[in-house]
């Protein structure tokens, strides 16, 4: 009886390992098991576009993809880039687009300075697309359905929790720069990273 006594407690002893293990993170379940990986998105700002007003652009991460984005952004036809344009592709791809437009207006100056991302625990980037696709319908208004009003209807599209975050404000009576500058980051989005 002693024997069997004995083998019972050596073989507890791996499985509360293994438990205490699990319980304080140092292994993790199988990639399979673990939690669909965040949603992101990002804006990007361009400061001298609109006479001073600001541009603004989005990229969002497509969710369970390693590294496949779409991208794009809203203007009227007199700005660069011009009247709603959409693309995909990795994060190096949409990041060099938005490093590499230039400011024909200010001696062909990057356009694009900087941009701000924030997680999510959602994301349908196809309803992003749908929503990009509705506001581009409506055409371009300078005062209600402007660059930032496209930006933040491809994001709140794309995320039920962003659409629910009280925060994040109407784009309507704010200029781009100002959003960038005093919305993001009272609805806690990362700290602005420079192009």
């Amino acid at each position: 009886m002693k024997k069997y006594v004995r083998r019972i407690v050596r073989s507890t002893v791996p499985v509360a390992a293994a438990f205490a293990l699990l319980a304080t993170g140092a292994v993790t379940a199988p990639l399979e098991a673990q939690a669909a990986p965040l949603g992101r998105v990002c804006m990007f700002e361009a400061r001298r576009g609109a006479y001073g007003a600001g541009h603004a652009a989005f990229a969002i991460k497509v969710r369970g993809e390693t590294n496949h984005w779409i991208y794009g952004s809203f203007g009227s036809t007199n700005d660069a880039p011009k009247a709603g344009w959409i693309k995909g592709g990795t994060w190096e791809k949409a990041r060099g687009h938005f490093t590499a437009a230039r400011d024909k207006d200010h001696d062909n100056a990057r356009y694009y300075t900087r941009y701000r991302c924030v997680n999510t625990r959602d994301g349908d980037v196809k309803r992003a697309q749908s929503w990009y696709s509705a506001v581009k319908n409506r055409g371009y208004s300078v005062l209600t359905n402007n660059c930032l009003h496209m930006s933040m209807a491809a994001f709140k599209g794309y995320s039920e929790i962003l659409r629910k975050n009280t925060r994040l404000e109407s784009a309507t009576n704010w200029t781009p720069n100002n959003y960038y500058r005093d919305v993001l980051p009272a609805a806690r989005w990362e700290v602005s990273h420079s192009l």
